[in-house]
C-alpha cells in the first residue's frame, strides 16, 4: 500500500502570514533615522570601512550600529519599548508568559521591524 502525502502550500503558520503589532511596527519606524559614515579615508582604488548607525528620534541610547548582532538590538528595542513606553504591560513579563500570544505577536514585530531595517527594503 503507498501512501500519497500532499504538502499545503497554503499553510497558515507560515512566516509569510504570520501576524503582528502594526501599531508598534509604525511606532518604530516613524522614530527611526539611518546615519552611515565612513571611517577612514580614500586610499587609491580602495573603499573606505563604513558603520551604519541606527538612531531612535527622542530616544538616546537605545540606537545600534550595523555591526550589532541581531539578539543584542532585539534586547534594546524590547528595553525601550519597555521603559519610555506604555505599549508593553504585564503580558509581557515571566516565565509563565513565555507562550503567551501576545507576547508571541509582539516579538514577531519586533523581529519584523528587524528584518524590515537590516533588508535592502527600506
Amino acid at each position: 500500500m503507498r501512501y500519497r502525502i500532499r504538502e499545503n502550500n497554503n499553510d497558515s503558520d507560515s512566516s509569510q502570514n504570520e501576524e503582528f503589532d502594526s501599531s508598534i511596527f509604525n511606532f518604530l519606524i516613524r522614530r527611526v533615522q539611518k546615519n552611515k559614515r565612513n571611517l577612514g579615508g580614500d586610499f587609491g582604488d580602495f573603499e573606505p570601512l563604513s558603520v551604519t548607525e541606527y538612531t531612535f528620534e527622542g530616544l538616546p541610547g537605545f540606537g545600534w550600529s550595523s555591526y550589532s548582532s541581531k539578539k543584542e538590538i532585539e534586547r534594546k528595542i524590547i528595553e525601550m519599548l519597555v521603559e519610555e513606553t506604555d505599549m508593553v504591560g504585564d503580558w509581557f513579563f515571566g516565565p509563565e508568559n513565555v507562550n503567551n500570544p501576545e507576547r508571541q505577536k509582539f516579538m514577531r514585530t519586533i523581529r519584523k521591524f528587524l528584518n524590515f531595517m537590516l533588508s535592502d527594503q527600506k
